[in-house]
């Protein structure tokens, strides 16, 4: 069953435009572990992101659906949390390529740490009403990074994003090109989304760029920010908080609704 907003027409004791009203799906999910690798790490220890990345989330989105959800689809917002931050060991499987195939590589298996996030929690804002049909009966389980960090859907409904020039707001990943002052973060050059629709080649990188990633604390502290953006969710009930919808860069893309096409020989 998805929910409905109530409206709403003032915050912060001013007026507010209802024509700039954004309606929005809101999707809340939790889970047991999550991992967003970083672009640029491949081998050694892994170090996740402080949270996911927009490629991140178009692929959670488009496994709900059932077929590849693209910029031009819809804007995303989100806010992440975890309880804990940790490294555990892992089992790794190493191949080796011997007479131009990879067989088992001849030391056995391998060993690494995974930094990885315990108890995390995600809060999605997708401004595509018709989404919400896929987070109420996915097509394919969820997962916060990897295939084992499986999530489940605890919430879905539709909320009213109302505009705020500033407002306090929590982990989440900012493009560079919107704020202008450095805040309380860490500096990520991630892939804004993968072109896949042809199949048995290597993925197309989308638009690359630098984000401030605000990291999850265990107090729940926010942040204080100025710049555009902004927006105030009608289901938090401080009027200070507010989200990030993420614009996009240009040009956008938009993948064909059909199945992905063969590579010709």
């Amino acid at each position: 069953m998805i929910e409905g907003s109530e409206d709403i027409g003032k915050q912060k004791g001013t007026e507010t435009d209802m024509s700039e009203i954004i309606p929005a799906v809101y999707v809340h999910m939790e889970g047991f572990t999550a991992f967003f690798r970083r672009t640029h790490l491949i081998t050694g220890n892994q170090i996740t992101l402080p949270c996911p990345s927009y490629a991140n989330i178009l692929g959670l989105i488009s496994a709900c659906t059932d077929k590849t959800v693209c910029p031009r689809d819809t804007r995303i917002g989100f806010e992440f949390r975890h309880a804990s931050e940790d490294q555990d060991l892992e089992r790794t499987q190493r191949l080796a390529l011997k007479n131009e195939s990879l067989k088992q590589h001849s030391e056995g298996k391998g060993l690494l740490r995974r930094q990885m996030h315990f108890r995390p929690q995600l809060d999605l804002y997708l401004t595509n009403l018709e989404l919400a049909h896929s987070f109420t009966n996915p097509a394919a389980p969820p997962c916060l990074g990897r295939s084992q960090d499986l999530c489940w859907i605890t919430k879905v409904e539709i909320v009213d994003l109302i505009p705020a020039k500033s407002g306090n707001i929590g982990s989440t990943m900012i493009s560079n090109r919107i704020v202008k002052t450095n805040i309380p973060s860490y500096i990520v050059r991630s892939a804004e989304w993968f072109n896949n629709d042809v199949t048995g080649i290597t993925r197309k990188v989308g638009a690359v760029g630098f984000y401030q990633a605000i990291e999850p604390n265990n107090d729940n502290t926010r942040i204080n920010v100025t710049m555009d953006n902004l927006f105030h969710p009608s289901n938090l009930a401080n009027p200070e908080d507010v989200i990030y919808l993420h614009e996009w860069s240009k040009p956008l893309i938009r993948v064909s609704k059909h199945r992905p096409r063969k590579m010709k020989r």
